[in-house]
């Protein structure tokens, strides 16, 4: 009976506590950078490379949706890909990647926003690899004109040649709560 009545508790608790208005994004800003991955590189490390001065269009973006920066409340990860640009090449090869927003003066400063990590880089063919949104909020990075990012990948298999890639990144824009 007792632990009938916690099970019930528990239910409603987790139902009332998820409760919560449907937020609707504003409108998505989208971000992208090209990124050339020299062939050579082990697998026995993280390789990083920072992508200064990737702009955000920020300033048009919300121009072109009828706001200013004081309408944006917050602004989450959607979307993010890996692509092959003309090799057409199948990168079974890649074991993980991230995307990281880094401030150029201090790259200890990094906030992630995309990863995919081996579970969930199948083998096989393919030439593009969708990544996992975290959670944070990237208000700060992305109403700014350009920002800075990282890539780091990590590879299962040598790369044959030279990779030319592009990494496109779906923001949400929400308005304040």
């Amino acid at each position: 009976m007792k632990i009938r009545g916690l099970t019930f508790l528990l239910l409603i608790v987790l139902v009332c506590g998820s409760c919560k208005k449907n937020n609707a994004p504003l409108f998505q800003m989208e971000l992208f950078f090209e990124l050339d991955i020299p062939a050579g590189l082990n697998t026995l490390e993280t390789h990083y490379f920072i992508i200064p001065d990737v702009a955000t269009f920020a300033e048009a973006q919300l121009t072109g949706n009828g706001m200013s920066p004081e309408d944006v409340g917050y602004i989450n990860g959607l979307t993010a890909s890996l692509e092959t640009r003309f090799s057409g090449l199948d990168l079974d090869f890649i074991e993980n990647i991230g995307v990281h927003f880094v401030d150029g003066n201090n790259l200890d400063d990094r906030r992630e926003a995309f990863y995919i990590f081996n579970d969930f880089v199948d083998f096989g063919s393919k030439t593009d690899i969708a990544m996992i949104p975290t959670l944070l909020d990237f208000k700060d990075q992305l109403l700014e004109e350009t920002v800075d990012l990282e890539f780091s990948i990590n590879l299962r298999g040598f790369l044959p040649s030279q990779l030319d890639t592009r990494v496109v990144m779906t923001f949400d824009v929400y308005a304040p709560e």
